[in-house]
């Protein structure tokens, strides 16, 4: 009986300083936190096994080599809905800045957009927080969307209506007097460190 007492006193003590150390050194949040870390590595191992990498090597305008990497991905092409497949690059270009505007064109004239604001996001969020209203001109003058042609890897700013390139601003036009979306953006190129600009209107 009485050993039996001892080996209960023991156990109960072991158990408390199991729990001391527990609460001391939060071991199950670290124990999470490395299972978690595994987890991740291994959905990223598991990703980059999935696409198949190639490299490229072009030249820029200056002369100097830019090698490229690139995954093969497989896309819908909106026009036959057939799956195409095409490669992208890896690198991420660096942001400068990256806002977002919701409100109304009020006209569009001397290749300029005159747009005004009732919510935006200034952060890189797609979450707009309402704002007194406040309005903000577009000129389209100042992007150059001329591709070069005669260098293999060149960078260039990008105007765009629903994910599609704008040839002139006419495309524009039909948007007086809508409410609609406007991403403004600024960016760094990733491997020649030349900036460029985006600006993409969004009806949808």
């Amino acid at each position: 009986m009485k050993k039996r007492k001892i080996i209960n006193i023991i156990l109960v003590t072991i158990i408390i300083i199991g729990i001391f150390f527990i609460i001391k050194f939060d071991l199950v949040r670290r124990i999470e936190n490395k299972i978690n870390q595994q987890k991740i590595k291994n959905e990223a191992s598991a990703e980059t096994d999935e696409f198949e990498l190639i490299t490229e090597t072009f030249i820029d305008k200056d002369g100097n080599e830019i090698v490229v990497e690139m995954r093969k991905i497989v896309v819908k092409d909106e026009e036959t809905g057939e799956e195409v497949m095409m490669y992208e690059d890896t690198a991420e270009p660096k942001t400068i800045n990256d806002y977002l505007y919701k409100g109304t064109v009020e006209k569009i004239e001397d290749n300029k957009v005159y747009f005004t604001v009732d919510k935006e996001s200034k952060n890189g969020s797609y979450f707009c927080e309402e704002v007194s209203d406040y309005q903000i001109i577009f000129d389209l003058s100042s992007y150059n969307t001329e591709v070069d042609t005669s260098v293999e890897y060149f960078v260039c700013d990008h105007l765009t209506l629903d994910f599609k390139d704008l040839d002139s601003i006419e495309g524009l036009k039909k948007l007086v007097g809508k409410y609609i979306r406007v991403q403004d953006g600024k960016y760094e190129d990733y491997y020649t460190g030349e900036e460029y600009k985006v600006l993409n209107f969004f009806t949808e």
